[in-house]
């Protein structure tokens, strides 16, 4: 049987990606690495939600290295996570990540599983350089870059989730200068396409975009309503990375947007009841 390995797996993007596979009934070795107190919680609660599943394995990401996967296995990789994700480690974890990378190539070309990346469209992802100068030439390596994703479990330092807890100004407009405002995709429309997406193109880098045109500002208007002009500063350019694979959305962002409010809600509760204990 093949098995996922899922780095990043209580991060947003990874979270959503090891449950879907565990929901098909598939094997997933998930990898992460302690964070912040205050985030505790957060990790409590996903791994209630999928820790049980007799399908799943955890390992942290200091034992990465002493994994040994098939050439079937898939290993995904989280960069979104790192980079939207508030970390004060991020060396750490690319490092192992890379020291991981180069041991499954010392297996020998036919031995090496597949790798799937996923990678923020915005320009600089200079951070995760030694990461695709390792997997430069690994016929079984993808590039997928994604739009902003949101959803229930949004990392708080994303646009749309400072939003609906309604940080300052000054906090909103680092968010948004932080990510990609050109598009957006719900996360589970981007989790159900993602077999498809890895099956229907040979091609190396595959780029996401929703067909939902405006996206992004649609959901920004939900959040911000007519103020969302005063945090935006400029226009934004459209990327374009690889290979265009347009996202059929089944969510549209009136209810997307409603979902994460009402999760964010959900977890400030239990923030509070957190702080009593």
């Amino acid at each position: 049987m093949q098995t996922n390995i899922v780095i990043g797996t209580y991060r947003f993007v990874g979270f959503y990606v090891t449950q879907y596979f565990l929901n098909q009934g598939e094997e997933v070795i998930g990898i992460d690495w302690a964070d912040s107190e205050a985030n505790q919680y957060i990790m409590e609660e996903k791994e209630l939600e999928i820790g049980r599943n007799s399908n799943y394995i955890y390992f942290p990401i200091n034992k990465l290295k002493l994994l040994d996967i098939s050439q079937q296995d898939t290993v995904f990789i989280s960069c979104y996570d790192i980079q939207s994700g508030k970390m004060d480690k991020i060396d750490f974890v690319i490092g192992e990540i890379v020291t991981f990378i180069e041991k499954c190539k010392k297996n020998g070309k036919n031995e090496t599983p597949n790798f799937v990346l996923f990678m923020p469209i915005e320009k600089d992802v200079s951070i995760f350089q030694s990461i695709l100068s390792s997997i430069r030439g690994m016929d079984s390596a993808k590039i997928i870059y994604l739009p902003t994703i949101y959803g229930p479990w949004q990392t708080e330092g994303m646009s749309f989730e400072a939003g609906i807890n309604q940080l300052g100004q000054s906090d909103i407009k680092a968010a948004i200068a932080a990510e990609y405002t050109g598009d957006a995709l719900y996360i589970t429309d981007f989790v159900n396409a993602l077999e498809a997406v890895l099956t229907s193109s040979s091609d190396r880098e595959i780029q996401l975009c929703s067909s939902i045109d405006d996206h992004w500002n649609k959901c920004a208007e939900l959040i911000f309503g007519e103020s969302v002009g005063s945090f935006t500063s400029q226009t934004t350019t459209k990327i374009n990375k690889g290979t265009i694979f347009e996202v059929q959305c089944k969510m549209e962002p009136e209810e997307g947007i409603a979902l994460q409010r009402k999760h964010n809600k959900r977890l400030n509760l239990l923030k509070k009841w957190g702080k009593r204990d």
